[in-house]
């Protein structure tokens, strides 16, 4: 596809590009139309600042224009294209990584003058070629995130595929650009001729100088060249001593630099020789230029395209280095103008205050006041500098937010704290105030620095108070700041208006810099002078002549600051201790797995010395078995496992034994799953808890006291069950473990049937050899066991012990009246 063919796009990058207004490539956006003023305000705002850091983290040539021309897109569809552009470049360097270009040379100059058939050196043809294939290799990075960076994916896909170009480049030129001697077998002769000429010319030149005669006329014996010719270095009051063409002359006049005449014919032939070369070599670098030159508009797509990558990837790549994050974009004209939570001013980098300021929802216009050095400027600085990367597609240094989409955005930021303005009169202040009223429109956002300043404080805050009128009645949004109490008050009165501000911290009257909504900003003036050792008297005078209502909207403000300092002191003791509470759940919940490990391993080495005491009375059984099938004496047999019953007997055979004061509870049934309401023991602790749920993995979430824990169901015993809720309507809904086993040496009948429904598979493996043991020894020769359906996981492992043990001929599915798959016949042999 031709860049021609492609409709260009605004949303793809959102730059300007005012240095080139024919260019049609795809990837370069229309310019929006910017006013004066605007651009005023993106100055005062320092927005070519952030453009700079932008411009700084690209790393191709026609990438750091685009960053250096950004500008904010209107279109929220646009704006919201290019979030998810950066959102997804962010995404890619956090799992496939960077798309590398760093260091590319501009190669648009060279492809021009290789279409129109110019020549390019072997320098150049390299450099052409190695960008191609480092642009490939970036498109090859964004294609490998198959499907996760579709907005970039659709770029790359544009990239052609010029690998071609650069197999058939590098069988003739080194990555040097040396033209190779295989490049033709002419090529190749012809050098070889070049060094023969040469090394006879050379050969020649030797002699000549060895002469006896001549050596004495020469200032040296080396060899030199001059134009491209072999001469030796004679002395000038010697020069007819060596006869030839004199092709230069030292800097002082006592040295000659003579091509002897005998080595003139040998030194044509060498150049000669060496200009055919020279000649060969220039008509292969034109080929491969051709082959460029014929590729010139694949080029160009591919070298925009990749322009338009690394433009999007710079994005992320400053994200990254401010720790930045996405706000949500509101539509034009919505009610949450602006919600900031816990922004940073970018320029301000690790000394950056956080702060939280909105504009709306309910309210268009923002008032902050406050002591000067406080933060005002900074506070509305930082919404609309965010406003104006926000529309560039840039993710903003915050801890949340929104912010609605603006037609323009508006400054007239004081020049105490404007880093590059010139000193303003109060009549040029307002002359632009009066401008930004007559241009911006309703979805415009309008910051204007300590308006009404610089004339009589009644008519400056009676205008500031206009202009908020003004900006209200048409619906603008707007955010100002003033030193003016007769406007923090004008604010506290209208419904469309917000008071914020801005304090010191009254010990030590510096500034915290931090935005307080809903409460204008106190006078410190009295404090400060307090502070600076005014004396008392004349603070007490200056008190006397305020107005008393004054007087008392400040002692409210004082109280406010107080109850404040209070309730933020609460706040922080309350996430304290919530912080030592979860620390000590930590401690508790690591101690329990300590001793449930503990407790596990114990458990399990006496289950394993158990087993291996199973296996030997096993052993000792199917002997006794055996012995009394083959001599066919059932009494014999009948003594030895009454002696072998004994050893069961008595109470020191069995490695671990229940204590003797543990009785279960009546209403407890460890068998089924623990459920929410259960009262459960923590083994090994002594301690009850209840559950208050249950997770598939076997985790459960536990209430002990005041504290919230998670065991593994393993780690806890049932104490008691909760209370039912509703009569179970399906008995096959209650789990059932029936086990009807034979004692060895039991002499009574037996029916021959084990049933274990219900129970685990861990469980039911010495279940299942006892009770095929105990049926060979009463002589039964089939018997069934109960498993039921389930999941399978109980029938599967009782048939593979079934499969393994020695006494088991045979076994099977029961017929379907008897239980069908649910329960298997075993033969014995």
């Amino acid at each position: 596809m031709s860049s021609k063919e492609k409709v260009p796009t605004a949303h793809q990058t959102g730059i300007s590009h005012e240095a080139d207004q024919n260019d049609d490539s795809q990837y370069l956006a229309q310019s929006p139309r910017i006013s004066a003023l605007q651009k005023q305000a993106w100055e005062l705002l320092e927005f070519a600042n952030i453009r700079e850091l932008l411009a700084n983290h690209t790393r191709f040539f026609m990438s750091r224009e685009m960053a250096l021309d950004a500008q904010p897109q209107k279109d929220m569809e646009d704006v919201e294209r290019l979030q998810d552009e950066t959102a997804q470049a962010a995404l890619m360097l956090g799992t496939v990584g960077d798309i590398g270009l760093v260091g590319a040379r501009d190669p648009r100059d060279l492809l021009r003058r290789a279409a129109i058939d110019g020549i390019l050196t072997g320098e150049e043809i390299v450099s052409v070629v190695l960008l191609l294939d480092s642009i490939w290799n970036a498109r090859n990075v964004v294609v490998s995130m198959k499907g996760r960076a579709p907005l970039l994916e659709d770029i790359a896909s544009d990239i052609p595929d010029l690998r071609d170009l650069s197999d058939e480049i590098f069988k003739m030129i080194s990555d040097k650009g040396e033209v190779l001697n295989s490049a033709t077998p002419k090529l190749a002769r012809l050098r070889a001729n070049v060094s023969k000429t040469f090394q006879r010319v050379m050969r020649a030149m030797e002699r000549i100088a060895a002469n006896n005669k001549i050596r004495e006329s020469l200032q040296s014996g080396a060899i030199a060249t001059r134009g491209e010719r072999l001469v030796l270095e004679v002395r000038a009051d010697a020069r007819e001593s060596v006869p030839g063409i004199v092709h230069d002359v030292s800097g002082s006049g006592a040295t000659l630099f003579v091509e002897p005449l005998k080595a003139v014919d040998l030194c044509n032939d060498w150049r000669e020789t060496a200009a055919e070369a020279h000649r060969e070599e220039q008509r292969i670098l034109r080929k491969l230029s051709r082959l460029i030159g014929d590729q010139e508009e694949e080029a160009i797509i591919a070298v925009e395209a990749a322009a338009a990558l690394d433009y999007i990837t710079a994005r992320a790549r400053l994200t990254a280095s401010m720790k930045a994050r996405r706000l949500e974009t509101m539509p034009p004209g919505s009610d949450n103008v602006v919600n900031l939570v816990n922004a940073r001013h970018p320029l301000l980098g690790s000394d950056a205050v956080p702060i939280t300021i909105n504009i709306g929802p309910g309210f268009r216009g923002l008032v902050i006041t406050g002591p000067n050095t406080g933060g005002k400027t900074v506070a509305i600085k930082t919404i609309g500098l965010f406003a104006l990367m926000h529309q560039s597609g840039l993710q903003v240094p915050v801890g949340d937010g929104e912010i609605a989409i603006f037609d323009a955005v508006y400054a007239d930021i004081g020049d105490s704290q404007s880093i590059e303005r010139s000193v303003s009169t109060f009549s040029s202040h307002m002359g632009r105030v009066v401008e930004i009223l007559l241009e911006a429109t309703e979805n415009s956002l309008i910051l204007l620095d300590e308006l009404g300043t610089g004339t009589d404080p009644e008519e400056g805050s009676a205008l500031a108070r206009a202009v908020l009128s003004h900006a209200t009645a048409h619906d603008m949004p707007i955010a100002i700041t003033s030193h003016y109490r007769a406007v923090a008050e004008y604010a506290a009165e209208s419904e469309d208006l917000a008071n914020a501000s801005v304090e010191l911290n009254p010990d030590t009257m510096m500034p915290t810099y931090q935005v307080l909504m809903g409460i204008p900003g106190r006078s410190y003036a009295i404090h400060v002078a307090r502070h600076l050792g005014m004396p008392s008297h004349v603070l007490d005078e200056a008190q006397s002549m305020m107005d008393p209502s004054r007087a008392e909207a400040e002692t409210i403000l004082q109280q406010l600051q107080r109850e404040r300092e209070e309730a933020t002191r609460i706040r922080i003791e309350a996430e304290q201790a919530k912080s030592e509470t979860e620390a000590a759940r930590k401690d508790l919940q690591f101690k329990l797995t300590n001793v449930t490990r503990a407790q596990e391993d114990m458990i399990e080495k006496s289950r394993q010395e158990l087993q291996r005491e199973t296996e030997e009375i096993r052993r000792t059984l199917r002997k006794i078995v055996s012995k009394a099938k083959n001599d066919k004496d059932l009494k014999t047999a009948q003594r030895a496992i009454g002696r072998m019953k004994n050893r069961f007997s008595d109470p020191t055979w069995l490695p671990v034994a229940p204590p003797p004061d543990v009785e279960k509870s009546e209403e407890s049934d460890e068998n089924r799953p623990l459920q929410s309401g259960d009262q459960v023991e923590i083994k090994g602790l002594n301690v009850e808890a209840s559950v208050i749920s249950t997770g598939s993995d076997g985790t459960i979430e536990l209430m002990m006291g005041n504290a919230r824990i998670e065991l593994n169901e393993r780690q806890l015993r049932l104490v008691k069950a909760a209370e039912p809720t509703e009569q179970a309507k399906n008995p096959n809904d209650i789990p059932n473990v029936t086990i009807n086993t034979i004692t060895a040496g039991e002499s009574a009948s037996t029916s021959g049937e084990l049933d274990v429904r219900g129970a685990r598979v861990h469980e039911s493996e010495e279940l299942v050899r006892q009770f095929v043991d105990d049926s060979s020894i009463q002589g039964l020769t089939s018997v069934r066991i109960i498993h039921g359906d389930g999941t399978g996981a109980l029938r599967e492992a009782i048939r593979i012990i079934l499969a393994k043990h020695p006494l088991v001929a045979s076994f099977s599915a029961a017929p379907r009246d008897q239980g069908g798959n649910g329960a298997t016949l075993v033969d014995l042999s």
